[in-house]
């Protein structure tokens, strides 16, 4: 008897932008195939959970803030060096998609070393734009952040599961219609545990309460906080549970979460 398809999100880190000792920075898994952001480390987080980053189908990018994008060179060596870069589509934020990666490939000097090497397969979206596969659909919706940024809705054609995740944003009120209903919303908490305050906020982050005022408003099922500082963890749950009526909590690194 066949095993019925699972969404699963593993966590591979969800500490700050300058990650705390031994942690990384956002950045997971979609059923051990597709991978949200790069972090500093994605292949050393991927090959200590036992993947082979060869294996990986897809790599999404919320937006290209250099902790997001960080280990990108290293994961393209390792791709090229498997002859694995055709089987990896990256998608991302439109404006930088291509000339991040232009520009990861010039710095591994790529057109020196591999003459041959074609060029990844990409798929760039203006916010607002979808993509569909026979295995997954997404829909996107514009961030509020320093640069162009896309907020994720993700549905699991395979096992009908269906998740939202922000990337970097401050407070942005069009989120809210664009997760509505989900079951689930991965939120960032750069900020904390507060409110960010807009007189300090030219990053443009969220904090707990920015996060659970979001969920509440888009009635989703469970909200995870990620990217903040994990010492704060536990303050950031209890300060978004005040607002927000339903689970909150802090997903555990390289812990898989079935949806």
């Amino acid at each position: 008897m066949s095993t019925p398809h699972q969404t699963t999100l593993t966590f591979l880190g969800t500490s700050t932008a300058t990650p705390d000792l031994g942690s990384d920075t956002a950045s997971f898994l979609i059923n051990n195939k597709y991978l949200v952001d790069t972090g500093w480390c994605s292949v050393t987080n991927l090959r200590n959970l036992g993947i082979n980053p060869s294996d990986l189908e897809y790599v999404f990018f919320t937006h290209f803030h250099h902790d997001h994008y960080l280990s990108l060179p290293s994961l393209l060596f390792y791709l090229i060096s498997k002859k694995s870069l055709s089987n990896v589509t990256f998608i991302g934020p439109v404006d930088d998609l291509e000339p991040v990666i232009q520009r990861a490939l010039d710095f591994l000097q790529a057109k020196r070393f591999w003459k041959d090497l074609q060029f990844p397969k990409l798929v760039p979206l203006t916010p607002g734009e979808s993509y569909e596969t026979d295995q997954f659909k997404i829909t996107t919706c514009p961030t509020l952040h320093p640069v162009q940024g896309l907020c994720y809705r993700f549905y699991d054609h395979l096992s009908g599961k269906e998740f939202s995740f922000t990337g970097d944003t401050a407070y942005f009120p069009p989120i809210i219609e664009h997760v509505k209903g989900t079951p689930l919303l991965i939120h960032e908490a750069s900020v904390g545990a507060a409110a960010a305050n807009p007189e300090n906020n030219s990053y443009l982050h969220s904090g707990a309460v920015d996060a659970a005022k979001i969920a509440k408003l888009a009635e989703v099922g469970q909200l995870m906080l990620i990217h903040g500082p994990l010492g704060k963890a536990s303050e950031c749950v209890k300060a978004a549970s005040d607002i927000f009526p339903n689970p909150v909590i802090w997903p555990e690194e390289r812990k898989p979460y079935i949806l």
